[in-house]
């Protein structure tokens, strides 16, 4: 969680060095009153400066991304993201562009080798 943000590590797209982590929860008391979600573990944590933080539809707005491509799965780097859980600073983006997953990749997710994806690229650290 980032304030009131609800995320995790591979559907957030941030400078890494602007977050502060507030507290976690490992304990399985304290993850009661998270219930499903909190099955991992919870991280509270905040940006150090006011950098606004968009949700996947928002930053497929800003870069206008073609409504006939809004249906296709989002990677970010060539990995799977969750997009309910998608979380981005878009200064940390480079471009987005749509792709197909390398069929030599040790991950796969999909067996069909025309399947198309957008594929976020980020900015590297």
């Amino acid at each position: 969680m980032i304030g009131a943000l609800e995320t995790d590590y591979h559907s957030l797209i941030i400078d890494r060095s602007n977050l502060e982590i507030i507290k976690t929860y490992e304990d399985s008391l304290e993850l009661v009153p998270f219930g499903e979600k909190g099955k991992d573990g919870i991280i509270l944590a905040r940006l150090k400066t006011n950098t606004p933080l968009l949700r996947l539809d928002e930053v497929l707005d800003y870069y206008k991304v073609p409504a006939s491509d809004l249906r296709l799965k989002v990677l970010v780097d060539k990995r799977g993201v969750n997009p309910d859980l998608f979380l981005a600073d878009v200064k940390r983006i480079k471009s987005i562009q749509k792709t197909k997953q390398d069929l030599t990749s040790v991950m796969r997710y999909s067996f069909n080798p025309d399947e198309e994806y957008l594929n976020i690229e980020t900015v590297k650290e």
